[in-house]
C-alpha cells in the first residue's frame, strides 16, 4: 500500500511539474532569441572592414553634396545666361542630368548611386533662378530614368534615388517640397509605364513610401508662404508674356 500510495504521489508531482514546465521553458526560450540577434563581437579583419565602410560612407556623401553643388551652380548659371528660364529650362535640365549620367557610366559608377547628387542640385538650380520646380522635377526623374533603361541599369533604383534627390534640394533651396515630391512621384510613375508592367510595378513599389508620406513632407516643409510666391510670380510673369 505505501508503495502504491508513493507511487501515487510521485506520478501527480510528476505531472504538475509537467504541466508547469512548459511556461517556465517558454519563459527561457525569450531570452535566448535576443542573445541571437546581438552583433558578433568583431576581429582584426571585421574591425578594419567595419572602420574602412565607414569612412567610405563618409566619403560618397562628401561626393553627393559636390555633384549637387556643381549642378545647382551650372543649372543656375546657364538658365541666367539664356534669354527664357521658361523656354530653356526644360532643355538645360536634359542636359545636365544627361552630362552627369555619361559621366558616372565613364568612371564606372552606379548612375543610382550618383543620380540623388544630380538631382538634389538641379531642383535647386532651378529654384534658384525661380523656375517651376515641380516640372523640373519630373523631368529630372523623366531624364534620369531613360538614360538608366538605355544603359540597363536598375530603373527602380534610379527612381527613387533621383526622387530623394529631388526632395533634398527642394528642403535646401527654400522650394516647395510637396509640389516638387509630387511632380517628382507621378513623372517617376508616368515614365515607368513606357518600359512595360514590370517596369511600372518596380517603380510603385520603390515609392510606395514616397507616396504614403508626401502629406507629412507637405505639413512640415511646405506652407503657404512658398506658394503664395510661386503664385505671385506667375501673376506677375503674365502680363509681360502677354505683351510679348
Amino acid at each position: 500500500m505505501t508503495t502504491k500510495q508513493t507511487k501515487r504521489t510521485t506520478s501527480t508531482a510528476a505531472k504538475r511539474s509537467a504541466t508547469r514546465n512548459p511556461v517556465a521553458t517558454k519563459s527561457t526560450k525569450a531570452p535566448q532569441r535576443k542573445r541571437a540577434a546581438v552583433s558578433p563581437v568583431l576581429g582584426t579583419a571585421g574591425s578594419a572592414v567595419k572602420q574602412g565602410i565607414a569612412v567610405s560612407m563618409k566619403g560618397l556623401e562628401k561626393i553627393e553634396v559636390e555633384i549637387a553643388q556643381l549642378v545647382r551652380s551650372t543649372v543656375a548659371d546657364t538658365l541666367r545666361a539664356g534669354d527664357s528660364v521658361a523656354k530653356e529650362w526644360r532643355a538645360v535640365v536634359r542636359d545636365a542630368v544627361n552630362g552627369a549620367n555619361q559621366a558616372a557610366e565613364q568612371a564606372g559608377a552606379e548612375l543610382a548611386v550618383s543620380i540623388r547628387g544630380v538631382a538634389r542640385g538641379a531642383v535647386a538650380g532651378v529654384h534658384d533662378v525661380q523656375g517651376n520646380v515641380a516640372q523640373a522635377s519630373a523631368e529630372i526623374v523623366k531624364t534620369a530614368m531613360r538614360y538608366s533603361q538605355k544603359v540597363s541599369a536598375d530603373v527602380a533604383a534610379v527612381a527613387r534615388n533621383a526622387v530623394d534627390g529631388v526632395v533634398e534640394g527642394a528642403k535646401e533651396s527654400g522650394g516647395n517640397v510637396a509640389a516638387s515630391t509630387k511632380g517628382a512621384v507621378e513623372g517617376a510613375v508616368q515614365t515607368a509605364t513606357e518600359f512595360g508592367k514590370l517596369a511600372a510595378e518596380a517603380v510603385r513599389q520603390v515609392l510606395a513610401g514616397v507616396v504614403q508620406g508626401m502629406e507629412e513632407i507637405a505639413k512640415a516643409h511646405s506652407g503657404s508662404r512658398p506658394i503664395a510666391r510661386t503664385t505671385a510670380r506667375r501673376r506677375a510673369a503674365a502680363p509681360a508674356s502677354k505683351a510679348s
